[in-house]
């Protein structure tokens, strides 16, 4: 009898530890959440005539260039919340029977490479007022490996949530529709559109639909990237709360 209630006071007391330790690392998340979109909004506030969400690109929040008052509030952000998901993503534990041990570890590589990528890309707009000057497309490769990075690496671990348990299936979906849209979307414009150049706020003026702006995907993309991280956490603890085999 002794036996049993030390058994079940320390499986109690495990479930307890595990849900302090999701909630820790919940808090985390939710910080460097509401830091990039203070900071968003910061930089949004100070853009030289309004900043246009639908045929703006990101990137021009950060820019010294085109948000000289503005650029520190959003690339200062994107560097604090990077590192803010550092220990979020380093909490992740690999499932206990993974059917795919070496894509998992993949996975959260590209995570981390997304992240220590983001933090430089956020650095260089602070110090730097245009990196590119000085390596030829460096700005433009670290913003990609940011962004493919961790896109892939939550992509990846939503699938392999996916082979556990289906119900994951829809948000894999969702989460990597902005991806088809922008490659639909900008290979038909080099086809068909080649003449408009680089979107900006003169699309608008000229009509162009919204659905073709590669600002509008990818400020959505940027949105179900954030989805696709927080989904983590639950599949994450989903994974926890299932009994040993």
């Amino acid at each position: 009898m002794g036996k049993y209630k030390n058994k079940e006071r320390a499986t109690r007391d495990e479930g307890q530890g595990l849900n302090l330790r999701h909630q820790k690392t919940l808090l985390w998340f939710v910080a460097s959440l509401l830091m990039l979109s203070s900071g968003s909004f910061l930089a949004a506030l100070h853009y030289p005539g309004g900043y246009d969400w639908i045929y703006t690109v990101a990137s021009a929040l950060a820019s010294q260039k085109h948000n000289p008052t503005g650029s520190f509030w959003f690339a200062s952000a994107l560097v604090l919340a990077m590192v803010l998901l550092w220990p979020y993503v380093s909490a992740f534990k690999p499932a206990r029977h993974p059917a795919f041990p070496a894509t998992e570890k993949f996975a959260i590589a590209a995570l981390r490479t997304g992240l220590i990528c983001g933090a430089l890309l956020g650095l260089e707009r602070l110090l730097i007022h245009n990196l590119s000057d000085w390596v030829y497309k460096a700005h433009e490769l670290l913003g990609l490996l940011t962004f493919f990075g961790l896109y892939f690496g939550i992509l990846i671990l939503l699938v392999l949530a996916m082979h556990r348990q289906r119900i994951y299936a829809f948000p894999v979906l969702m989460i990597a529709s902005p991806l088809l849209a922008i490659g639909i979307t900008q290979l038909w414009l080099y086809i068909d559109q080649r003449d408009l150049g680089w979107v900006d706020t003169s699309w608008r003026e000229m009509g162009i639909p919204f659905w073709l702006s590669l600002a509008f995907w990818q400020w959505l993309a940027i949105g179900f990237l954030w989805l696709g991280l927080g989904l983590l956490w639950f599949t994450q603890r989903n994974q926890d709360d299932r009994p040993a085999a």
